[in-house]
């Protein structure tokens, strides 16, 4: 039996469809603010990835446990989806809807990521991701004390933000240590460390626009310029004064970008 996804949606199921899915550890919560604006033109549902949550009882009464092999999440994410959804996801979010977007590209209407990096990791050839060996460092933190890991992190992504007290706070009343899987936490990094999908930017047949925070500090904003000659045409736009979590940070400058993109389609 399949680990149950939660989710909940907003607007009318009549208007057009839009798919939130959240970066690693974040709850769907995250995504509200976002979600209600866009309710307002689109149906738009929200789904935590497997074994995260707000709801520590729910997590603790879970009787199976979640799978973060990409094909089993790719299958369980498409059953979630409304048909004929525009997928957007935020930081991990966006690596596996951009693979969702490759692989299974009749059941995506479009792209679009916030925050995100086609290889999380940097390696031969990569130069705009974090380094291995931080990388393996912080997943040791998560699997001995993922209460302090989940600190850590959410310092991380506040780090740069000009409202980096404000958005640390957010991030902390979302985030409940009690309500990850510790399962979840950490074959959900172990799938941030693998996944790769500048292959399948490249062979994208769909209209995509991803959304980066200049100040990012676990997103390097510049990889759109390493792979844009080598697909078809990508749109990217660079937020100066954004961390990594721009549609928390500024989404008045962040909205009109998606519904501009989104309109013109």
């Amino acid at each position: 039996m399949r680990y149950k996804l939660e989710q909940v949606s907003f607007g009318d199921p009549a208007n057009q469809a839009i798919f939130l899915l959240p970066g690693w550890a974040m709850p769907k919560e995250c995504f509200y603010e976002l979600a209600h604006k866009l309710s307002q033109q689109y149906y738009v549902v929200l789904v935590n990835l497997p074994g995260i949550s707000t709801d520590v009882e729910l997590i603790k009464g879970a009787k199976t446990g979640p799978n973060y092999d990409i094909d089993a999440l790719t299958e369980q994410l498409i059953l979630a989806a409304p048909k004929d959804a525009w997928w957007l996801g935020w930081s991990l979010g966006g690596m596996i809807a951009s693979y969702v977007a490759a692989h299974r590209a009749s059941c995506v209407k479009g792209l679009i990521t916030i925050a995100s990096n086609p290889s999380f990791v940097r390696s031969e050839g990569w130069q705009w991701g974090m380094s291995l060996g931080d990388f393996e460092a912080f997943e040791d933190l998560i699997k001995h004390d993922p209460v302090v890991g989940l600190k850590r992190f959410i310092a991380l992504q506040s780090k740069g933000s000009r409202a980096a007290t404000e958005v640390r706070k957010q991030l902390s009343h979302w985030v409940e240590p009690d309500a990850c899987l510790p399962l979840a936490l950490e074959a959900g990094l172990h799938l941030l460390k693998n996944l790769d999908v500048r292959r399948e930017l490249e062979i994208l047949d769909m209209p995509s626009l991803h959304l980066l925070g200049e100040k990012d500090v676990l997103v390097d904003s510049n990889w759109p310029k390493a792979i844009i000659n080598n697909c078809v045409p990508i749109e990217y736009k660079v937020f100066e004064n954004c961390a990594h979590q721009p549609f928390i940070e500024d989404l008045d400058q962040l909205y009109p970008h998606i519904e501009n993109f989104l309109n013109a389609q």
